[in-house]
């Protein structure tokens, strides 16, 4: 059995996503972080840094959440990922791009809208959201411009890559980000969100990321 130790993170709903998309049986372990579940001594053994989300199957221990993503697309009989070299590159780009790029940018506005509120009682600071918006205004029409052309992110199906995308863009529901002004990203992200994996999903993540 796949275990997936997760919280109100988009890391977390990456892996998740994933496993709903996937069709992997799994069971879904809620950490708390006002609790220390984290730094419990036995999910260090897990975890070696304390971070979520990480996953345990069949007694080994998996953690970073593109690999979580990636490994569980190699498991199942899904088409999430490619064992072939061109089609797996064109995913580990998109993933990458959003990791590095995209996801960068929105992690600042989950951390400084979400995170400073709710574990720092503190204010988001207005530069590091300005220079969050300037960066993501010249990445995000390349997203757009891609979902013009295909239905997901690397073609006519969906793959990992979309998983996680679709992870990070769900900030805009809780956070001042927007995709607004793109009209491809959000008819993906809508026909993502009305896909049963959307709902299973979020079973674990009733208040979205909402602390």
């Amino acid at each position: 059995m796949l275990k997936i130790y997760g919280a109100k993170t988009f890391n977390a709903v990456k892996a998740v996503l994933s496993a709903e998309e996937a069709g992997v049986d799994y069971e879904y372990v809620a950490m708390d972080f006002s609790k220390g579940d984290h730094k419990s001594p036995e999910y260090m053994q897990i975890h070696p840094l304390g971070k979520i989300p990480a996953m345990e199957h069949n007694g080994h221990p998996i953690f970073e959440s593109n690999n979580m993503c990636r490994y569980i697309a190699n498991i199942s009989d899904s088409d999430l990922y490619s064992k072939e070299a061109l089609e797996a590159s064109t995913i580990d780009q998109m993933v990458d791009f959003i990791g590095y790029h995209t996801g960068r940018w929105i992690t600042t506005y989950f951390f400084q809208e979400i995170v400073k509120k709710a574990f720092h009682g503190a204010d988001p600071d207005p530069e590091e959201i300005a220079e969050a918006a300037g960066f993501l205004d010249g990445q995000l029409p390349y997203l757009d411009g891609i979902l013009a052309e295909n239905e997901f992110l690397c073609g006519d199906h969906m793959t990992i890559a979309d998983c996680v995308a679709f992870a990070m863009i769900m900030a805009h529901e809780y956070t001042s980000f927007s995709i607004e002004n793109y009209s491809n990203i959000k008819r993906w992200y809508a026909q993502i969100k009305a896909r049963p994996s959307y709902s299973a999903m979020m079973v674990h993540f009733p208040d979205g990321y909402t602390f």
